[in-house]
């Protein structure tokens, strides 16, 4: 019945619940933070064309979601397909005013995790988008409709149990500066396509089942080996190890990688290159 709420942030905290569908339908919803809790099933809910239509964040790592995910939800997020010039046309931050007269504003904060490290927005851009489903278990594909949230900051789906090759679509994310897709099943060659994420300052695909050459082009020659561990099947630069003549085949005959059992059996290790992009949101 909160027909103004826009950011909802229940995080950290002891829950025991399913995922609020009830909210799909809010016209004005823009932040939903379910992280650290203990909520439970699936994310298929009967969406319709406006359904979270100004979602622009959403968090709910660490609880116990499972099953697949739903393709339908990313297609409907149209806060996170924001134009160009949104910020120059409309208020460009979350903020509120509580005196009717005054020129005093409330603003929210929220806590994300952005390039392994958990940074407090303390003013929420409503340009700035991100997507944390990490450390939940949802399984099969990754949707190809990722690629439509085509103005997205943030997308983090690691500690999951994400089967099949990584989206193709995914290069249609031309504003991506983080992406973790790491300790999952994911199977295959790494896109080329991925390469023209010119603005991507952190990447994790490690302790999956990738295989092949590692694309040697634009920002894939500015990562670490750590962003590729635990892919025995990987080869190139900036591994150590060199392709065969015979390519990915015979790369891909190694056997599996074991996933870690928990968070603990590995750490981002990546430096913050993008703190002057928070720093000036909270300027």
């Amino acid at each position: 019945n909160c027909k103004l709420l826009e950011v909802l942030n229940v995080g950290n905290n002891k829950l025991v619940d399913h995922f609020p569908c009830m909210l799909r339908d809010s016209n004005s919803l823009r932040v939903l933070v379910l992280r650290f809790n203990q909520f439970n099933g699936n994310l298929t809910c009967n969406v319709t064309i406006n359904s979270w239509q100004n979602l622009q964040i959403i968090d709910i790592a660490s609880n116990n979601f499972t099953g697949m995910l739903n393709a339908e939800c990313f297609i409907t997020w149209r806060g996170m397909m924001v134009a160009d010039d949104y910020v120059e046309t409309r208020r460009n931050r979350i903020q509120y005013k509580f005196l009717q007269l005054s020129n005093l504003y409330y603003q929210d904060t929220v806590t994300i995790t952005n390039k392994g490290m958990e940074m407090k927005l303390v003013k929420i851009l409503r340009v700035y988008t991100a997507i944390d489903f990490s450390s939940n278990r949802f399984q099969g594909m990754t949707p190809y409709t990722v690629g439509d949230v085509s103005s997205l900051y943030v997308l983090n789906l690691s500690h999951n149990a994400l089967e099949g090759p990584i989206p193709k679509s995914i290069r249609m994310l031309q504003m991506l500066e983080s992406l973790d897709l790491s300790t999952n099943h994911l199977s295959g060659e790494i896109p080329s396509e991925l390469s023209s994420l010119t603005f991507l300052a952190a990447l994790n695909l490690s302790f999956n089942k990738l295989f092949g050459k590692i694309p040697s082009i634009n920002q894939f020659l500015t990562f670490s080996a750590d962003s590729f561990e635990g892919n025995r099947g990987l080869c190139g630069f900036p591994l150590n190890n060199n392709c065969e003549s015979n390519g990915s085949e015979s790369l891909s005959l190694l056997p599996p990688t074991s996933v870690p059992d928990s968070d603990s059996d590995y750490e981002w290790k990546f430096i913050f290159t993008a703190v002057g992009y928070i720093v000036g949101a909270a300027n």
